[in-house]
């Protein structure tokens, strides 16, 4: 009973060096290993498989049958090996982020640059609520989520992109348009054209909170719109 299964990837390495060089001279110095050290694998491969796989002769190596055979499958394995090795190291990971309607391309670009820094990483980007983000990364369907927050939320890890300051947009033909600066007096009383909560509770919770301590609780108008392009095709219509 022979040990098949003690036969090693460099064994066949081995074999196949000497099968191509002919002579174990040559085949070690292209393995860079030492001439006896060599011999030795091969016998020690003969062993395993049981069978003769090459003849000694004076002018050096000559495949047997069973060498032949075992040459024709080694070689094209070790091929096999060597071009799955070389499609692994190349290959890039899809990384799955999502992105909420209002995120400015800026800093979807800014997202890409900063993975892009990997070398290995295929950004694929999701659009999706933000609300329905922080579900998709609690279960991992999502990689990371760009999404407006006013505070750190308390299971996710979170960094800042950008800090934009809040304000408010008017029809050219409101009253309150041809004021140079605005008051939270003037404010008061206001309709607030606001997206559905569900959307991005956490969001929405920290702005009617900061507006509410400086006096204004407005009346929300709730706009179901993906774009800002619909939000102010809605403002002009109110």
């Amino acid at each position: 009973m022979h040990d098949h299964q003690g036969v090693e990837l460099r064994h066949l390495r081995y074999f196949v060096a000497v099968a191509e060089e002919g002579t174990m001279t040559e085949a070690a110095r292209v393995l860079r290993i030492a001439q006896p050290s060599l011999s030795q694998q091969i016998s020690a491969l003969e062993r395993r498989v049981g069978a003769k796989l090459f003849h000694r002769r004076p002018k050096g190596m000559e495949l047997t049958e069973g060498g032949r055979i075992l040459y024709a499958s080694a070689s094209r394995t070790l091929a096999e090996i060597e071009s799955s090795l070389v499609q692994a190291r190349d290959a890039r990971c899809p990384v799955h982020i999502g992105v909420c309607g209002t995120v400015p391309e800026h800093l979807l670009a800014r997202v890409e640059r900063i993975l892009a820094e990997d070398g290995s990483l295929d950004v694929e980007f999701a659009e999706a609520d933000s609300g329905q983000q922080l579900d998709l990364l609690r279960t991992g369907t999502l990689a990371f989520g760009v999404m407006r927050v006013l505070h750190d939320i308390d299971d996710l890890a979170t960094l800042a992109l950008a800090d934009e300051p809040l304000g408010v947009l008017l029809r050219p033909d409101h009253p309150l348009a041809d004021q140079a600066a605005l008051s939270w007096a003037d404010l008061a009383g206001q309709e607030l054209l606001w997206f559905p909560t569900e959307r991005n509770p956490h969001f929405t919770e920290g702005v009617l909170a900061h507006l509410a301590g400086h006096g204004w609780s407005p009346r929300l108008r709730t706009a179901d719109a993906h774009s800002r392009a619909l939000y102010r095709h809605h403002l002009r219509n109110s």
